[in-house]
């Protein structure tokens, strides 16, 4: 196929694929994941910063929210358009560096991973970060190319509002500097003004958001170095635990052929001076190879790594192809990493018929144990409580619970959308609610708390209300099977806390 046969072929399936996941979210059985729903919660005030997360997300379901309404289809639609744009700047990187061959097989299994097709159709702050990481590394390779002095203030403005998108993305300033100290053609540029310019720009982009956090007490590091304190070297588990998921994100084969693509395209890169190699490896190896390395020390939730396969991508395809072994076998390697993908998508988006075909196995997984469980329940949730709301007077009643995922998920699903209040007895901030105005100044209101079932609200919370009941059992089903379940308290005369009942 001649260069423009694959950029057309390109074009063909990645609008194909940009117009399933459209009809994919707005044909969806399945609720607003709990992140989702938290995210659009946050998208009701617009603010420059939020608890542990930087604002493109909320700003991104803010705008579509607001043209089209409070609907699952709306709140997921800028994952569907960053994951196109992801698609382009993944295909058009390939067919800089070496070929539209290379980028189009970068292209397809990418989008053939599990991680990917997720990335696709919920949005969290992973979609936008995945496009701006990959729009920065574009950018500035064509400002390393001597194109346009331009090229350099626009991959400036992509960092920084990466970093608005999920700081992460700051691991491309030392991925940057790393690859010009070991490139012989492009070190020179470590003397020039650019390269540092291109930093000073992508943080005054994140500037405002950086004053946010001052002025909040820096949760955005707070939060995720709670996550690593007190950890130290005991046990492989979390390494393993690390490891071995990233397989099923990218799917075995795709996983093998990417750690392939590191380790040559680092070997070339370095000792063969391949310098688009070189380019590649040093802007995925240092994010990997740092949770790789922290793996060993504390849990690393298997997404952190994802950005490093970007280019890890087109490094693989590339090595292949470029490599020296017979076409055959080379067909035959990347047509199975393709294959294989596209059979684990196929089953992630079939999910529940997949637990159908184990229990008929004989590896029966109970429903309420299945991924999809938390993806199930909430709107019928959200119709309970309205009914409960309208029934003890909507005027004079706030609702609460102690879980964040209830929380946004009842201020979605619950007709009107109200605002939902957090129980935190801590004293500590967990979330963005703890950093909004709270519940304490209902006095004299009614409350329905929501928790999970048969269990209580605590002591002090039940203590300063007048009267407490449990009125409603709320119970899921997924066939015959219980999926998920709750008690809704209905809770009187609220006399603000640490007042106890007489």
């Amino acid at each position: 196929m001649t260069e423009k046969g694959y950029e057309r072929f390109f074009w063909a399936l990645a609008v194909g694929l940009f117009l399933f996941h459209l009809l994919y979210i707005w044909l969806t059985p399945f609720d607003l994941a709990p992140d989702e729903a938290y995210y659009w919660d946050w998208s009701r005030s617009l603010a420059i910063g939020y608890y542990s997360k930087p604002p493109v997300v909320a700003w991104v379901i803010a705008l579509f929210t607001r043209l089209g309404g409070d609907h699952p289809f709306f709140v997921r639609l800028g994952a569907v358009l960053f994951s196109l744009g992801s698609s382009l700047v993944l295909f058009y990187l390939g067919k800089a560096l070496f070929n539209a061959k290379v980028g189009f097989w970068a292209f397809a299994i990418a989008n053939a991973t599990p991680g990917l097709a997720v990335g696709s159709v919920f949005m969290t702050i992973d979609p936008p970060l995945m496009f701006f990481w990959g729009l920065t590394i574009l950018l500035l390779y064509r400002a390393l190319s001597g194109q346009e002095q331009g090229y350099w203030y626009m991959a400036g403005i992509s960092l920084g509002l990466g970093l608005l998108s999920k700081y992460t993305i700051v691991a491309l300033i030392p991925s940057l500097f790393i690859y010009l100290a070991f490139s012989p053609e492009k070190r020179s540029w470590l003397r020039k003004k650019e390269p540092y310019l291109f930093v000073i720009i992508g943080l005054i982009v994140l500037s405002p958001n950086l004053y946010w956090n001052y002025i909040n007490h820096w949760p955005a590091i707070k939060q995720p170095a709670g996550l690593v304190a007190g950890r130290n070297l005991s046990s492989l588990t979390t390494f393993i635990w690390f490891i071995g998921p990233q397989a099923g994100i990218l799917s075995p084969i795709t996983f093998l052929l990417v750690l392939y693509g590191l380790w040559q395209g680092g070997r070339q890169g370095i000792l063969r001076h391949d310098d688009r190699l070189l380019f590649l490896f040093w802007h995925a190896m240092p994010l990997f190879g740092f949770f790789l390395i922290l793996s060993f020390f504390s849990v690393c939730y298997v997404n952190w790594a994802a950005p490093a396969y970007f280019t890890a991508f087109i490094l693989a395809v590339a090595v292949v192809w470029e490599g020296g072994w017979r076409v055959k076998v080379k067909k035959r390697v990347l047509v199975s990493a393709l294959l294989v993908g596209i059979a684990s998508c196929s089953l992630l988006f079939t999910m529940d018929a997949l637990r159908g075909l184990t229990a008929g196995l004989g590896f029966d997984i109970p429903a309420g144990k299945f991924p999809t469980s938390r993806l199930t329940g909430w709107r019928e949730l959200g119709k309970e409580v309205t009914g409960l709301l309208t029934d003890v007077g909507r005027e004079n009643t706030f609702i609460i619970s102690y879980k964040r995922d209830y929380v946004s998920e009842l201020a979605f699903y619950v007709e009107g959308h109200p605002t939902v209040y957090t129980l935190n007895l801590s004293g500590r901030v967990e979330s963005q609610y703890d950093l909004w105005e709270g519940f304490e100044g209902k006095i004299g209101f009614n409350a329905l708390y929501i928790t999970k079932l048969d269990r209580r609200p605590p002591d002090s919370f039940a203590g300063a209300f007048d009267r407490l009941e449990e009125i409603r059992r709320v119970k899921i089903y997924e066939g015959k099977e219980l999926v998920n379940s709750y008690s809704i308290f209905y809770c009187q005369g609220f006399r603000g806390l640490g007042q106890a009942a007489r």
